[in-house]
């Protein structure tokens, strides 16, 4: 499918990247803002950067748990020095930032541009009244991680997201500076109106038409519409704008079609701006007893609560990182993503409209503790927004979080602050719903041994000020929460990934799925496991990071992703686990509900020779035949496991043991693990042989231990070492466990259960990336990626 972008500009309108060319120095240094500061010395770098994620683990760090233990308190600057060519139309000159973590603060040329604490949403600095034409020009941006405490996850610490430069005509159209929306909509057409902001900093009113071009992914338009106005120096105008699409391409996860609407804006015949905004078509209907309904068919939510950092990357954007991410969630069959608990970078946005991925924006966690503490008063109007306006024409969104889990639940004060946030919400894009994820742990404490009367009056009083009620862990009382509420739906904004709560406890290790309280109820519209992903931060040493998610670090599923999968997927599926010992990781006490008994999927066990071994099969066929060394162990029916775990007792040999799903007498899904032989040689796989010669591009390399025949070893880890030549370096290096503390940028990493991860990036010139990899014992591997311009 095509896609339409901004980011190569146009003929009025260029945005670049400016993410190459920068010095970096962690430390406080008086001056550095100033455009003589002597900065020869400093360290070249590109942007995305994260300053924390290059850092050894410190178990004596101050808050070290919630920031993985790799230190960020400390101040660090950037500075870029760049020229700028003057051009004969009078021109703005922009800076954006997607995002800085955090308190960031920015200089054109020595005069200050702005600041802006709260580290996850984008803003942009006009930097024209300070350029200087044809000559040196220095932007220096000033990172301060000092202030305690900090969020509860890793937050990552610098420049951590794209950085651009726009360049406009005087009259062009502003910042984040459209909203579409489609209220009508008919499979035969579709309105789509278009409201646009225009800003004019010329010195004369400015007679101009604003033309919009609605087009298709061909680039075929569909739509036009003309307005002349007349905009005065120095103001902002809104223009309205509506159009029919005929036959329209309905947005939906299984078919994400995009339309783009193409604004220019034209003064004297000439063409002074154009800006593209990309969005879709689709209808959400909220039905208080069909539940959610899309484009007019019935749909539940299949989700994962996500953190923003990539594993060994830390919290540095990668898009081509993050769709490998989102690749293995769609293998699952998953189809909604919780962003958690702030603002993503906008290019996740884009791979959720284009993979299909319906998405809860959140704008923050806690309210007036931790890290927003206090900027809350004086900034959540500006960081709401920013998240709202920028965000608000992505057809992925269809629900606006305003907090997650906040201080003083229920009670009078945070009662004001959530209608507030919603409100809010409502004004600047009333076309969405809006929810808050509200926890277990009711205050006061009484409601937590309390009757279920008294905890569903405490809820309700909340329920009533949002349009879902989003709940973390509570499927035990959903009934009763719409007994009460006969038109409420809900949504499981967080749900445990085995266990479920019981009675008053939330944690009552109940081995039934939550996704069970899903299908049961068509109030109910969807869970939201946690977590999708595994993530750093929030742990207890010697974790570093949250281990108990559907996916790894390093992107490499989890045994239990694939009960989720049987739950979700609609392709037929069958896949074997064994119960293992030797995968339990006690972790925090607090963390134990998160987990499941400890899973291996393969059938390497040694020292369980004759033993009586527990298998599970995660299915969502008729009937399972499970076979070893080609021995039928019988045939079990999926109706006879009301929670899916279809659970099996063999004695343990040596050999293929396979997994043979039917619906009816017919075979649709096969699965085997066979035993390893003694360890042999190293394996390189990459998911791209092709890089672009960007400084961006990456390719991520699956490196396994294998026997003769090719299968990998899970039982024997090794030390590996790795050698990169060519056009390309490694930046990052993993093997998923979050108790190896090894740093991430590195050469060397052990294998876990016989695997690891190389992410290799290319550099700015073309040619070939050679990598090779060496252990002990072990025949070497060897991978060659071309990079091309």
């Amino acid at each position: 499918m095509a896609e339409l972008t901004m980011e190569a500009g146009t003929r009025s309108r260029k945005m670049s990247s400016l993410n190459t060319g920068w010095l970096f120095a962690l430390g406080n240094y008086a001056g550095a803002q100033q455009p003589d500061f002597k900065d020869q010395e400093w360290r070249k770098l590109q942007v995305p950067h994260d300053w924390s994620i290059e850092q050894q683990v410190d178990p004596a760090m101050a808050f070290g748990g919630m920031q993985a233990y790799l230190p960020r308190w400390n101040v660090g600057w950037y500075r870029k020095h760049f020229h700028i060519k003057s051009s004969s139309n009078k021109e703005r000159v922009y800076i954006q930032f997607d995002g800085v973590h955090h308190n960031s603060e920015v200089w054109i040329n020595g005069h200050f541009a702005g600041k802006r604490p709260y580290g996850y949403v984008s803003f942009q600095y006009d930097l024209t009244p300070y350029i200087k034409w044809d000559q040196d020009n220095v932007i220096a941006v000033k990172v301060d991680n000092t202030p305690m405490p900090s969020d509860r996850w890793y937050s990552g610490s610098g420049i951590y997201r794209n950085v651009w430069m726009i360049r406009t005509d005087e009259l062009h159209v502003a910042a984040w500076g459209t909203f579409i929306t489609t209220p009508e909509i008919h499979p035969d057409k579709a309105t789509v109106q278009a409201q646009i902001r225009v800003n004019h900093h010329g010195e004369e009113p400015a007679d101009c038409t604003v033309i919009t071009e609605f087009v298709d992914s061909r680039g075929v338009v569909l739509g036009k519409c003309e307005s002349p106005v007349t905009v005065s120096p120095s103001e902002e105008v809104t223009v309205d704008q509506e159009t029919v699409i005929p036959s329209p391409h309905l947005w939906s996860p299984d078919q994400p079609d995009m339309y783009y609407a193409r604004t220019t804006i034209v003064r004297d015949g000439s063409e002074t701006d154009e800006y593209i905004t990309p969005f879709g078509i689709r209808e959400v209907v909220l039905d208080p007893n069909r539940g959610l309904i899309l484009n007019g068919v019935p749909l539940k939510l299949k989700g994962v609560c996500i953190h923003h950092d990539l594993g060994c990357l830390g919290a540095a954007y990668n898009n081509q990182a993050m769709k490998r991410r989102l690749e293995r969630l769609k293998e699952m069959g998953c189809n909604a993503i919780r962003f958690a608990h702030n603002p993503m970078a906008p290019e996740l946005l884009d791979l959720c409209d284009r993979m299909g991925f319906l998405v809860i924006d959140e704008a923050f966690d806690k309210w007036k503790s931790l890290y927003y503490e206090h900027l809350y008063d004086d900034w959540w109007e500006k960081d709401l927004e920013a998240m709202l306006i920028r965000d608000r024409n992505h057809p992925s969104i269809f629900l606006w979080s305003v907090g997650n889990e906040v201080e003083n639940q229920g009670q009078p004060s945070m009662l004001v602050m959530l209608k507030q946030l919603t409100d809010y919400c409502r004004k600047l894009d009333p076309t969405r719903p809006v929810t808050c994820a509200l926890e277990p742990h009711n205050v006061p404490i009484s409601l937590r041994e309390g009757p279920i009367e008294d905890k569903v009056l405490h809820t309700k009083k909340m329920a009533e000020l949002v349009d879902i009620l989003g709940l973390n862990y509570q499927e035990q009382w959903y009934e009763h929460y719409r007994e009460a509420m006969p038109d409420t739906l809900i949504v499981g904004t967080e749900t445990f990934p085995y266990y479920r709560g019981e009675g008053n406890r939330v944690k009552g290790y109940l081995p039934v799925n939550p996704w069970f309280d899903v299908e049961k109820h068509d109030y109910v519209i969807g869970q939201f496991v946690w977590a999708g992903i595994d993530y750093l931060g929030e742990a207890s040493y010697p974790y570093k990071g949250w281990a108990s998610g559907l996916i790894d670090t390093c992107g490499f599923r989890k045994p239990i992703s694939y009960l989720q999968q049987s739950f979700w997927s609609e392709e037929p599926m069958v896949h074997i686990a064994v119960f293992d010992p030797a995968q339990e990781d006690a972790g925090a006490q607090w963390t134990l509900h998160w987990k499941s008994p400890g899973l291996a999927s393969h059938w390497t066990f040694p020292e369980q020779a004759g033993r009586l071994m527990r298998l599970v099969t995660f299915t969502n066929c008729e009937s399972v035949e499970l076979i070893m060394n080609n021995e039928s162990y019988g045939v079990r029916k999926l109706t006879d496991y009301p929670n899916r775990l279809m659970e099996w007792h063999v004695p343990y040999h040596a050999g293929t043991i396979r997994a043979v799903g039917r619906n009816g007498d017919a075979i649709v899904s096969e699965y085997e693990m066979k035993t390893a032989g003694a360890p042999h040689r190293i394996v390189l796989d990459t998911d791209r042989s092709l890089l672009r010669a960007d400084a961006r591009d990456i390719a991520h390399i699956e490196v396994s231990v294998v026997d003769e025949q090719g299968i990998v070893v899970p039982n024997s880890d090794f030390e590996l070492s790795f050698d990169i030549q060519g056009k390309g370096e490694i930046i990052g290096a993993d093997n998923g466990d979050l108790r190896d503390h090894e740093p991430y940028k590195s050469s060397r990493r052990e294998t876990r259960g016989g695997r690891c991860l190389l992410v290799v990036q290319a550099g700015l010139e073309a040619g070939e990336v050679v990598i090779r990899a060496a252990g002990d014992g072990l025949a070497e591997g060897e991978l060659r990626i071309k990079v091309e311009e």
